[in-house]
């Protein structure tokens, strides 16, 4: 019997293979549709532009959020992806980890989000911040800008067609 064995053969008996099994599941979020498109989108910037982030150093006060800046942005475009509603989304994102690590969370199972209204104020939140009037206003003069062009090519068309 012998008394010193190698570390390594004992590791995976330790109680800290929560670490590895999140671990493996971080590796498979990179390899699967979700991690790539997580790689891709600047949360950063874009909680930034929603001004989510602070450049403040004050800290900010009340109940500390479920979710980061970058998390509620990436928890939107989330919910775009999957068009579920808040209620079945909530339900989602309290079973499926690939989810959570997308959203920068982790859930603890025995205590799972169960108020889908939380989801509905992060939506209310980021679209008091986009000023949806200013991007219509600035749709609506694009769309006549290109339909202007449009015309102006079609009337100097007819008139090369009349020249020929």
């Amino acid at each position: 019997m012998t008394k010193v064995r190698n570390f390594v053969e004992i590791t995976p008996n330790l109680p800290f293979s929560e670490f590895i099994f999140y671990e493996l599941y971080r590796e498979t979020l990179e390899k699967i549709e979700l991690g790539r498109m997580k790689k891709l989108l600047p949360l950063h910037e874009m909680a930034e532009s929603l001004a989510l982030v602070s450049k403040s150093m004050m800290p900010k006060r009340g109940r500390k959020s479920y979710f980061t800046p970058e998390g509620k942005v990436a928890l939107m475009f989330l919910k775009m992806k999957t068009q579920m509603s808040f209620p079945k989304l909530m339900e989602e994102l309290n079973g499926n980890i690939h989810y959570q690590m997308f959203c920068d969370i982790l859930i603890d199972p025995v205590h799972p989000l169960t108020n889908y209204k939380l989801l509905d104020d992060i939506a209310a939140e980021l679209a008091g911040s986009l000023k949806i009037q200013e991007l219509q206003k600035e749709h609506y003069s694009l769309r006549r800008v290109k339909a202007r062009k449009k015309e102006t090519e079609r009337l100097m068309e007819q008139q090369l067609a009349e020249a020929a």
